[in-house]
């Protein structure tokens, strides 16, 4: 195994990529005063998502504490447009209130991500087996291959709050197709791919190692894989900027 890259070794590889890179650690520097939402214990969150199949920040209690966290930055009702996933609404009040709404739509789920207790973040085999996250609800943006029993499972990560859970290692996670005939693999990367669906163009860019999840989990930092998939006319899922 080669050395593992740190994250500035990376950018210093691909210099292009710097620009993203400063803008999201601003952002992230921005938010280091967040505190994690007082959540139940981890069981008790298993039985509250797992009872009605509905991610825990779309029932109505832990919706309100996401919006009261955040509403000292944003008006509320964008807020909630944002995490109830109404993406016409959404739009409609940034227009109103003259934002930005890319940069909105980041710093509210980049934010959500803050408010998410680490202990939360990371759901085994058997706790969620849907195709959207236990946590807030949305699609994954990207997943990893990581090594179980003699095998490999698929982890999909949550685009908006970063949550990782297990998934089945077959099939498109946006149309639930199966068809391996359907369903190809594009290797652009010595250790990311494209999980190209047939069915509806879309693609899931895909982590096949370990141990440099900070660098090769962060979407930003596969743009280029992004833009060849672009020239493919595949299109992109689970991305907060392009609801």
């Amino acid at each position: 195994m080669g050395k593992i890259k740190t994250l500035e070794e990376y950018l210093a590889e691909n210099n292009f990529l710097r620009e993203a890179a400063e803008f999201h650690f601003k952002l992230e520097k921005n938010l280091t005063e967040v505190e994690p939402l007082e959540l139940p214990p981890r069981e008790k969150v298993l039985e509250l998502v797992r009872a009605e199949k509905i991610p825990l920040l779309q029932q109505e209690k832990f919706q309100a504490q996401v919006l009261d966290a955040v509403e000292k930055f944003l008006p509320r009702d964008l807020a909630e447009s944002l995490l109830r996933q109404e993406n016409l609404s959404a739009k409609k009040i940034c227009a109103a209130h003259e934002l930005n709404e890319t940069l909105t739509r980041k710093t509210f789920w980049a934010t959500v991500d803050k408010l998410i207790p680490a202990d939360l973040k990371l759901w085994e085999r058997d706790d969620w087996q849907e195709n959207y996250c236990p946590i807030c609800g949305r699609r994954p943006v990207m997943a990893q291959l990581k090594k179980f029993n003699d095998g490999r499972e698929r982890r999909l990560l949550c685009g908006g709050c970063r949550t990782l859970w297990s998934w089945r290692r077959v099939g498109c996670p946006y149309c639930g197709n199966e068809n391996l005939e359907r369903i190809h693999i594009l290797e652009l990367d010595k250790k990311m791919r494209l999980d190209v669906c047939d069915e509806c163009r879309a693609y899931l860019k895909t982590y096949t190692d370990e141990d440099e999840e900070n660098i090769y989990l962060r979407d930003w930092a596969t743009l280029h894989l992004d833009l060849l998939a672009e020239e493919k006319t595949l299109h992109k899922c689970g991305a907060v900027e392009l609801e």
